[in-house]
């Protein structure tokens, strides 16, 4: 289980990683471009930030939209304020405050849970972003930051380490608010929470290497793109990922189909008695069953593509291959479920986690095992099933028979005798 939380949690961070460690070679050759283009870099978070704002808008990122809210404040104060030397008294208060605003306005925003975007939440929680870099931008305008300057906490004056700017104060903040982004990462296991972290990350080494030219401009622009990124991942996958399995959905695999090419095979798979499993151990444990079984035979497909296709059917498209090779795939997927010991819990378990533990202390051997089983039918594109409805069609067809056989098999459109099933006993 720690491996696969790590696994996860380095697989949803990689491509921003990537990113971030590409920052110092594009950094590098900033110095070479025009003063034209230069402007413009100038000009690209905040193009990107009102690009994002709109995505999260239109795709309901709430957290997202307020992380971009959260960049842009600290950019567009950064442009108007900080364009001169740290020594002065004013800039110097200003950048040892936003160390701090940032850090802990996206520990914030880390902690939130997502709930979607509505009128009533914008106004909420928008303000709550904006009035620091509000009130910070009001103070500098009117010269009254120097004069916070003999208030100011030994923690924010003493830098954490030469030759970085960034403070003692805000060096903990920012690695308090990125480990416990990533604990909630741990647990939450979203795209949206590793953004999080990475964009508090990139930020940390922005202010640190503040001195550097194009710092700010590159370090924003960066991280929107990885919000940008990530929303669009996130629409994506509310349109073609099933939220439950994790599987790609029948809308992902309409597209599959249309450039599957001329040859391929279907299969259809149902998982056998499932309204009965629904009906005896309720629909929690019916969906740990689908998870089960999708978990299974994403395993045990051999790089062919499963699809959660609706309620208990699912389809695996096996790209390149005729009916004989992809059923000896499919026998192997059907094996994997139907040996796969499904735990049960107790229906009368007590709803407390810990009463619960205790009894499962005492009667351990309550929680028994049952076997979970899947028919699939199958078909590859021919000249008499040209188009994907008509080999959806037949596999359905052939599913049906595996029913009728009596389950736990599988069935091939164009191979005379199906396969003879295992011995097991079906649920």
């Amino acid at each position: 289980m720690l491996l696969y939380n790590l696994q996860k949690i380095l697989k949803l961070m990689l491509p921003g990683l990537i990113l971030l460690l590409l920052s110092p070679v594009i950094h590098s050759q900033l110095n070479s471009l025009s003063f034209s283009q230069q402007q413009l870099l100038g000009y690209a978070p905040s193009l990107l930030a009102v690009i994002s704002l709109t995505l999260c808008i239109s795709f309901n990122q709430g957290r997202l939209l307020l992380s971009t809210l959260n960049l842009l404040g600290l950019f567009l104060l950064i442009q108007s304020q900080l364009q001169s030397s740290l020594n002065q008294p004013d800039n110097f208060v200003l950048f040892s405050i936003i160390s701090l605003l940032f850090p802990a306005l996206q520990l914030f925003i880390s902690f939130m849970p997502e709930r979607g975007l509505s009128l009533r939440w914008m106004l909420k929680y928008t303000p709550i972003i904006l009035f620091g870099y509000a009130v910070l931008w009001l103070a500098a305008q009117n010269n009254l930051l120097a004069q916070w300057l003999t208030s100011l906490p030994m923690g924010l004056i003493q830098m954490f380490s030469d030759p970085y700017l960034i403070s003692q104060w805000s060096a903990a903040i920012f690695s308090l608010s990125i480990l416990l982004g990533l604990l909630i990462l741990w647990f939450r296991g979203t795209l949206a929470d590793a953004c999080l972290a990475l964009v508090t990350l990139a930020i940390a080494v922005m202010l640190a290497l503040f001195s550097e030219p194009y710092i700010s401009a590159l370090s924003c622009s960066l991280s929107l793109i990885l919000i940008l990124f990530t929303v669009l991942f996130n629409s994506y996958s509310m349109a073609f990922i099933d939220e439950l399995t994790g599987l790609p959905g029948r809308r992902a695999l309409e597209n599959t189909l249309i450039s599957a090419g001329r040859r391929y095979t279907l299969a259809m798979v149902d998982i056998d008695h499932f309204k009965k499993f629904n009906d005896t151990y309720g629909h929690d444990v019916g969906d740990q069953v689908l998870k089960m079984v999708a978990s299974q035979m994403r395993q045990a497909a051999s790089g062919s593509t499963v699809y959660r296709y609706g309620g208990e059917e699912f389809t695996i498209v096996f790209k390149h291959m005729d009916e004989v090779k992809a059923i000896e795939i499919a026998e192997k997927v059907r094996t994997a479920v139907a040996e796969y010991p499904m735990q049960v819990r107790d229906k009368n378990r007590p709803g407390d986690e810990k009463q619960g533990r205790k009894q499962r202390t005492r009667k351990s051997s309550d929680n028994g095992t049952t076997q979970v089983t899947i028919s699939i039918g199958l078909c590859q594109k021919t000249n008499d099933h040209k188009d994907s409805q008509s080999v959806i069609k037949q596999a359905d067809e052939a599913l049906y028979l595996a029913k009728q056989q009596g389950r736990n098999r599988s069935v091939a459109c164009h191979i005379a005798q199906p396969r003879k099933r295992r011995a097991t006993t079906s649920t």
